[in-house]
């Protein structure tokens, strides 16, 4: 959504030529619902593998076939980030990887992220419940997109998704999972913060 209007589809090295920022909705076909760029994982991964590229000089994917493609592609601005569009450079400094470090390790996306529902629902109601509540949103919607991962067909015997869609499916089943986990972290420190002060203050 870019002024108001749907527009695209855009590959992921087109979305800053089009004016998409970090705050801008975006939506793809294996997406539940809209989200701000600055909260989809690939298009994070996207900012970060360009910024890993710039400072070691090699892609992340396909690696340079000879030591004089290497010797050209190395980066020529000390600022990892200079070449980052500037409605990006902020939302990849804060994704938490700098441009010093190796490619991150990813789960295995083929193997089901654990069920945090049961957790998130005691913590909301017995620790922290605004937080709580987040951590059970983020739970749901790593267990819905696991689930429809896993659909092959609709009831009309049709495919419903392609590889590519299905390994899109799983990818956000685990970006999803790593935010409950977060959150539920967050819950339980903050309950235990909030139990031991009104422990304090009664006694």
């Amino acid at each position: 959504m870019i002024d108001g209007q749907r527009q695209g589809p855009f590959e992921l090295e087109d979305l800053a030529k089009a004016g998409v920022g970090p705050d801008t909705y975006v939506w793809c076909k294996a997406m539940a619902d809209w989200e701000k760029a600055g909260d989809v994982a690939d298009i994070c991964r996207h900012f970060r593998r360009t910024v890993y590229d710039r400072t070691h000089g090699t892609p992340l994917t396909p690696q340079a076939s000879s030591a004089e493609e290497l010797q050209t592609t190395a980066p020529a601005a000390e600022d990892p980030y200079a070449e980052i569009p500037l409605r990006f450079r902020d939302m990849v400094r804060r994704s938490g990887e700098e441009a010093h470090m190796s490619p991150e390790e990813e789960a295995d996306i083929n193997r089901a992220p654990a069920n945090t529902v049961f957790i998130s629902l005691m913590l909301m109601l017995f620790c922290f419940p605004i937080t709580g509540a987040v951590a059970l949103y983020y739970s749901f919607q790593a267990r819905r997109s696991w689930t429809e991962s896993l659909r092959s067909q609709s009831k009309g015997n049709k495919e419903l998704y392609d590889d590519k869609e299905r390994e899109r499916l799983r990818r956000n089943a685990h970006n999803y999972d790593r935010q409950a986990r977060m959150w539920i972290g967050i819950s339980f420190f903050l309950g235990m913060i909030f139990y031991a002060f009104m422990g304090h203050k009664f006694s």
